[in-house]
């Protein structure tokens, strides 16, 4: 019996040289040898020709947009040309952990899961830390919306690995600039499609703030409401209560609209859910994002806690190892791209 199992994982990338390489060697430093890596770039307005032509060479599919589509549309070309039987999606500035494509393999061995999706777990990078990302259990019979907004699961792109047919049935909505990776887990929900969540940590997200992040933040805060608007009619009013947590009140904080952020936050307790978050959020708002980190830290060393071996120290140790790889890779890249004869 054949037991090849040919997984696809698919890369958008739009501008970015070094993570981008970081994303693709930590997959393929994974035990299993059978994956297909397919990179989208959406229309990139950097030369990123010398990088490309490296990943080529490394056996990395490269499909190139001749029109800046954005993000879905990329993942949706990726998942139309894939090869593999399954499809996970990466972005280009997170990386796979360890064992992960033997973890989907086992996964998808087992018939009862041939048309599930597997939600793998997650840890933050956050200011070169390495922080968990404990995942809630799914309450039976609850919704795919009950259980990211009122208990506070994460579903994003990066965690979900699915059939290939179950991609192509549905695609990301390519009309959409935010919320794409839950108005894809919703459909997918209402559709009758299972998900799995596993505990385990398979992936580590990039998530410290970033002058990108900042623009988009301004440019969708308006967007990611209307979104909400035409989506809750059927919510639950501890979901709507959550998508202010989870959603709305960084967007408005991180464009400096502090006193919608603080009035958002207030949303968030009619009816209350998660009141812990709400106030770390709150002491964040006030303090900024740096001064909330200089608290935890402060807080860290007057309990002793300062000098205890950090959780997840390997896990770092092997972000910043890629994170050297990759910069002397794209450095290699350029400097023989630039020895080229034109």
């Amino acid at each position: 019996m054949d037991d090849t199992f040919l997984l696809s994982v698919v890369i958008p990338n739009r501008n970015r040289a070094e993570s981008l390489l970081r994303a693709v060697l930590s997959l393929r430093d994974q035990t299993g040898d059978e994956i297909e890596i397919i990179v989208v770039d959406d229309c990139s307005d950097t030369d990123l020709s010398a990088e490309y032509a490296l990943l080529e060479s490394m056996g990395v599919r490269v499909l190139r947009q001749d029109r800046h589509l954005r993000g879905s549309a990329a993942r949706n070309r990726g998942a139309a040309e894939a090869r593999g039987s399954h499809i996970s999606f990466l972005d280009s500035d997170d990386l796979w952990l360890p064992g992960r494509y033997d973890r989907i393999k086992t996964f998808y061995a087992d018939p009862a899961n041939a048309r599930k999706v597997l939600v793998s777990g997650a840890v933050l990078h956050v200011d070169g830390e390495i922080r968990p990302s404990v995942q809630p259990e799914w309450p039976e019979g609850s919704s795919l919306v009950e259980y990211v907004y009122r208990d506070g699961g994460r579903i994003q792109t990066s965690m979900l690995t699915m059939p290939a047919e179950i991609a192509r049935e549905y695609p990301f909505d390519e009309s959409l600039r935010v919320n794409q990776d839950t108005d894809l887990a919703m459909r997918l929900d209402r559709g009758g499609i299972g998900f799995v969540i596993s505990p385990e940590p398979a992936l580590a997200k990039e998530e410290t703030p970033r002058k990108d992040r900042l623009t988009t933040g301004h440019e969708t805060i308006d967007l990611s409401y209307d979104w909400f608007r035409r989506e809750n009619h059927d919510w639950s009013g501890a979901a709507k209560s959550g998508y202010y947590l989870q959603d709305r009140v960084w967007r408005l904080a991180d464009a400096g609209r502090r006193r919608e952020a603080f009035v958002a936050l207030m949303r968030t307790l009619s009816p209350p859910v998660a009141p812990r978050e709400t106030v770390r959020r709150g002491i964040s708002m006030l303090l900024g994002e740096r001064g909330y980190a200089l608290l935890r830290r402060g807080y860290r060393k007057a309990s002793g806690d300062a000098d205890a071996p950090r959780e997840g120290s390997d896990i770092l140790d092997r972000w910043n190892r890629l994170d050297r790889e990759a910069v002397a890779l794209a450095e290699s890249a350029r400097e023989s791209g630039a020895a080229q004869p034109t």
